[in-house]
């Protein structure tokens, strides 16, 4: 149908005057032909309200009630058809001649946006006069009854066709419940067959179905004929009176025999479902890991796809999101955040039970039945993402916007790859060509960056250390993110401080204002951090956990203020534990010594002359956390966020947790050998070689600290992928890690960076192997040369 009407707009008269040809647009023989039965009859009804103001066309035309820019986007796409079906006002404003006619013409010339909307107005009323109620009622029952959903596309332009007319229909009273009626009942009896076919389903072998797309059609229509604030209240009654309650609850029966759904996870998800934190790992790593974590961190496990019935639950699962978006509750939860912040600044006190409970509030859309629902089928969910990604973007769109901590890492980096890609298109600039010395990398890549736009930052650059030979095909300028993260944190720039603990991580320094240029560092170090996500490049850098919550956007609670400074955490802890009545003389402000200078910070209002009591320690406790660890580096916060997102927009980053966001900036936290192994190939070896079995050996006997060399030496940079070996890459993209026959014992073994290419001579012993091994990676894992 839909390429009928695509061919008749091509033969149509461009005179928007010209009146229709007889029989209307359906009067071709095969439309004649097909003018049997409901199909017939709705083929008809489609046919005669797209043609009800002389027009013919297949563009969807929005649904009444949509914004004036979609209505704007449907009319741009009949351009041609603009003045046939504008109003009386716009065609007025054609006549008149001269400059009294230019006059008037500025004066009544509607805009794009009103044409559109007096033409869908004008297709409304005809088609409420047009259509009979026999054809309102075929075309409802060929949105239910007819078709797949997924045959093809012009089915599926057809069916969205018969939908938006529908919806329009269905903004009149008298249609409206025409409309009801008729969908209530293809309703319930689309619910009781549903139920009755899950209850016989087995997960291996369901036979697919075409019940389950027919409801999703009927509840998307539905959706768009209760949208609106008028009859907003309606849909609810509408859906208990077709008991759809209970087909959900027969869904969420199904679902949990598909509990055991396996899923391919990378290393890193498996790390982050064993509640380990990465920084933790590194610090284990140091000293030997244990045998469960390097479970966690051993090579892709293969999996199963999803059973045949999870599949045929898809467009049930679509059709619950459709009803349960999530959007008011979370407007409502905003909105009571907005009154609790308040009523705590007036009070300013919090409850001594929570002051360091690291627990997310409970919101209300993770209450309401959007939330239940993703988190009881975390599991079948992530399958049907991590097979279908797409859905992210349509129908699972709720899943991704209020309940993202339900969403897998892998799920959530995908996603967020194919979003950048996306904005990656749509901007194109000129390769960025630095020329650095290695010893002042931060300084000349700060100079020769800091002018260009956030847009021009997403061009790809190409890096030429001077003095050295390399040429950079993708190994270089892995090497210059690993080089000039270094630098970021040299104590010389004065911009950062290490935190305390076993974790050598980072936090802003206080003091930076003694470097002049510091806020504008701050914000070149957001950049370069962005730059490296937006590239998938992986950063030896590591930040407190405070800071990773910064570039989030969440909120700092007391209890990150263990990994900045675990023993002022002490402190305070005891303060909340015990009795502090004549044993801790504070107030309310926070001193510190710059440079042999006493400063003074209130913590509120006359901080410093309120002394800290029993009863008001609590609130001394939840300032002091908030002074540490964000506003005595308030500035630096800024200017740094405003780096990053100048790159990555902060929307797109707010899906992830703080682990999560180290993971991606970070990659993982420990080089396992054996992963490394896994995927490796072989150029004129095999892996039974002699060579090869040496070399496995020597390189797993090696400490971290000579794998990192060993991995820059052979890669370009001393970070794993978060997808293990797997993820590595290349000139060309993805790219394993390969092994080559070089010859001469003599000689040391040699790498190209850009191939993640090791050639490796036939060295006549272990001994010899290690010798030379151990040599090019100490003396070769930085710089580049022909060799």
């Amino acid at each position: 149908l839909v390429h009928k009407k695509k061919e008749e707009k091509k033969k149509e008269d461009p005179d928007p005057q010209q009146a229709p040809p007889e029989g209307g647009a359906d009067a071709s023989p095969s439309a004649s032909a097909s003018a049997t039965g409901p199909a017939g009859v709705a083929a008809a009804a489609i046919a005669t309200a797209t043609a009800a103001t002389g027009t013919a066309t297949s563009s969807t035309a929005p649904a009444s009630g949509s914004s004036p820019t979609a209505a704007a986007a449907a009319g741009n796409n009949n351009n041609n058809n603009a003045e046939g079906a504008a109003s009386p006002t716009a065609a007025s404003s054609a006549g008149g001649e001269g400059a009294e006619g230019d006059a008037k013409r500025k004066k009544t010339t509607p805009t794009a946006e009103e044409l559109s909307l007096q033409r869908w107005t004008k297709v409304t009323e005809d088609m409420h006069g047009l259509l009979t109620q026999g054809s309102v009622l075929a075309l409802c029952h060929f949105l239910c009854q007819a078709g797949s959903g997924y045959s093809s596309s012009a089915e599926g332009d057809t069916f969205q066709m018969t939908t938006d007319i529908l919806v329009s229909l269905a903004a009149s009273e008298s249609h409206f419940d025409m409309v009801r009626a008729e969908l209530m009942r293809v309703l319930v009896a689309l619910v009781t067959d549903i139920e009755a076919s899950l209850a016989q389903c087995e997960a291996m072998t369901a036979e697919p179905s075409t019940l389950e797309t027919r409801f999703l059609r009927v509840v998307r229509a539905l959706a768009e004929v209760f949208k609106g604030s008028e009859t907003d209240h309606r849909i609810e009654e509408f859906l208990g009176e077709a008991k759809v309650d209970k087909l959900w609850e027969a869904l969420d029966s199904t679902l949990d025999r598909l509990a055991d759904t396996e899923v391919l996870a990378t290393p890193a998800q498996r790390l982050l479902s064993s509640g380990a934190a990465p920084s933790a790992v590194r610090v284990e790593s140091s000293s030997g890991l244990s045998e469960e974590t390097r479970a966690h961190l051993a090579s892709n496990v293969p999996a199963t796809p999803p059973k045949p019935l999870l599949n045929r639950l898809l467009p049930l699962i679509e059709a619950f999101f459709v009803l349960h978006d999530g959007n008011k509750e979370a407007a409502q939860d905003k909105k009571d955040k907005e009154e609790r912040g308040k009523a705590n600044e007036e009070q300013g006190i919090t409850a001594a039970a929570h002051v360091f409970a690291d627990l997310l509030e409970v919101s209300l859309v993770e209450k309401a039945p959007l939330g239940q629902f993703c988190k009881r089928h975390r599991t079948p969910l992530n399958a049907l993402v991590k097979q279908t990604p797409s859905l992210l973007s349509k129908s699972f769109t709720p899943l991704l916007k209020h309940m993202p901590m339900c969403l897998d890492f892998d799920n959530k980096r995908a996603n967020f790859r194919s979003q950048l890609r996306s904005r990656r298109l749509e901007s194109r600039y000129e390769t960025i060509r630095l020329r650095v010395r290695r010893s002042e990398i931060f300084i000349d890549s700060y100079h020769q960056l800091k002018d260009r736009t956030g847009e021009e930052m997403r061009a790809k650059i190409q890096v030429q250390f001077h003095g050295e030979e390399g040429v950079d095909a993708g190994g270089v300028g892995k090497e210059w993110y690993t080089a000039l993260a270094r630098e970021i944190f040299n104590p010389n720039y004065a911009l950062f401080i290490q935190a305390g603990g076993k974790a050598c991580t980072y936090h802003p320094n206080p003091m930076s204002y003694v470097n002049p240029d510091h806020l504008r560092f701050f914000k070149f170090i957001g950049r370069v951090v962005g730059k490296a996500i937006h590239d998938s490049q992986n950063l030896e850098a590591w930040f407190t956990r405070g800071f990773y919550k910064h570039m989030l956007g969440k909120k700092v609670i007391p209890a990150d203020l263990e990994a900045f400074d675990p023993e002022y955490f002490s402190n305070l802890k005891w303060m909340l534990d015990h009795d502090i009545t004549n044993v801790v003389e504070l107030t309310f402000c926070a001193e510190s010594d710059e440079l042999g200078q006493q400063k003074i910070v209130d913590l509120k209002p006359h901080g410093r002359d309120l002394p800290v009591t029993n009863d008001n320690k609590h609130e001394y406790i939840q300032l002091m956390a908030e002074h540490k660890m964000t506003k005595a580096v308030q500035q630096q916060i800024d200017s740094f966020l405003e780096g990053l997102h100048e790159i990555v927009p902060p929307e797109l980053l707010s899906v992830f947790d703080d682990k999560e966001l180290e993971l991606l900036i970070s990659g993982l936290p420990d080089i396992d050998i054996e992963d490394l192994q896994a995927n490796t190939e072989y150029h004129n070896y095999t892996p039974q070689s002699e060579q090869v079995q040496w070399f496995w050996k020597v390189l797993s006997e090696f400490n971290q600290e000579q794998r990192a060399w060993f991995l820059q030496f052979a890669t370009g940079t001393t970070r794993v992928p978060v997808e293990g070996f797997k993820g590595l890459v290349g000139m060309r993209g993805p790219q394993k890690f390969s092994i080559h026959r070089a010859y001469g014992a003599d000689r040391l073994p040699s790498a190209h960076t850009c191939f993640n290419q090791l050639d490796l001579p036939d060295y006549p012993s272990e001994d010899v192997l290690r010798q030379k091994l151990l040599q090019a990676v100490r003396e070769g894992h930085e710089g580049f040369g022909f060799a």
